[in-house]
Formats: C-alpha cells, structure tokens, sequence
C-alpha cells in the first residue's frame, strides 16, 4: 500500500511548482488558498474524484509531472484525515500574515460553492440548518475580505480591529472541526442525497 503521509519535502515541491505555474496561469491557486479548496472538497457531499479538483488548481496542466501530482494527493489526504480521523484545524493562527489567512478563506469559498448553491436551493431544508450552513460558512470564508473592508467595518460600529479579528479566528477555528459533519446533516435533510 502506498503511503500518503504529506512531507515537508511535499510541501516544498508543491510552492515550487505552484510558484511557477502561476507566472504563466493566475488561475492557479497558491498553497494556502489549494489547502482551503481541499478542506472544502473534502466537506463535499458530492464525492469529488481527484481528476476534477486537479485540473482545476493547476489550470488544467497537462504536463504535471507524477511527484506533483503525489504531493497533491498526500495534502488532500492529509487534509482528509484531520476531517474525518485527528479532527480538523486551521492551518493559521490568529497571528499569522492576513494573506495566508485571505488565501486559505478565499480557496475555501472556492471550493465549497457548488455544493453551498445547491444545498441553498432545496425546498426540503429546514431554516434552522439552511441558517447554520450560512452563519459556518461565512465564518470560515472571513478572512477572503481585503483587511482594508474589515477596518472600515471596526471603525463604523467602533470595535477594537485586533480583538475583532481575534473574535473572527476564534469563531472560525470553532466551526472548523465540525464543518464536514454539517455538510452531511445539510446534505441528507436537503432532500438530495441518500445516507
């Protein structure tokens, strides 16, 4: 059996190659923002096979070489393992740079929409977990703001930023654990999906 465990050395080969692609495709995700899109893949009712996710964060490289395409994998099943075995964590602190912070949200935006519209649609979906499904994601998706709209915010209800934002991590490192297990309670009540 192959082992997954996701490396250091994983880590480093993934910036690179991203890095990269990037200069020649900004459809490309950088490493924060593919580790939120894999945690929202993860949460997915939908199943979502490698192939897809793969070409989407590279930009559809057909030219990705088979250890990239490994370290991909490892991190998608890291991520997998803390959702569903270790329990999940942000992988930022409250005092990490706003750009980890913003790339990991925005990625997680990313990667959840489909299934969000979706899931938002049905008529079967009682207010309560249509409710819970908005407030959990909303929460995780904050960082995706610029940090200029978040200090014009502070200002206008006259909150401190640095406890705001401390709040908003808190929050969001609260909900993060038990995300994928909303996702199947949404998933089944919605009316959509079989157990």
């Amino acid at each position: 059996m192959m082992d997954f465990s996701y490396q250091p050395a994983h880590e480093a080969l993934l910036i690179a190659y991203l890095d990269q692609r990037m200069q020649t495709n900004p459809e490309v995700f950088e490493l924060k923002a593919l580790e939120g899109f894999l945690f929202a893949t993860v949460c997915s009712p939908d199943g979502i096979e490698p192939e897809m996710w793969l070409s989407h964060v590279t930009g559809g490289d057909e030219q990705i070489s088979e250890d990239v395409v490994f370290a991909m994998l490892a991190l998608h099943h890291h991520v997998s393992e803390q959702v569903f075995s270790s329990g999940f964590t942000l992988p930022f602190d409250e005092a990490s740079l706003w750009q980890d912070k913003q790339l990991w949200s925005t990625g997680f935006l990313h990667g959840c929409q489909s299934y969000l519209n979706k899931l938002n649609e049905s008529e079967q979906l009682s207010d309560e977990l249509k409710q819970a499904l908005v407030t959990s994601t909303e929460l995780l998706g904050f960082f995706s703001l610029e940090y200029a709209q978040v200090e014009v915010y502070c200002q206008s209800i006259e909150a401190d930023i640095n406890d705001f934002v401390t709040q908003q991590f808190q929050l969001a490192a609260d909900v993060a654990p038990a995300y994928a297990e909303l996702i199947e309670q949404v998933a089944l009540g919605s009316g959509l999906y079989n157990d």
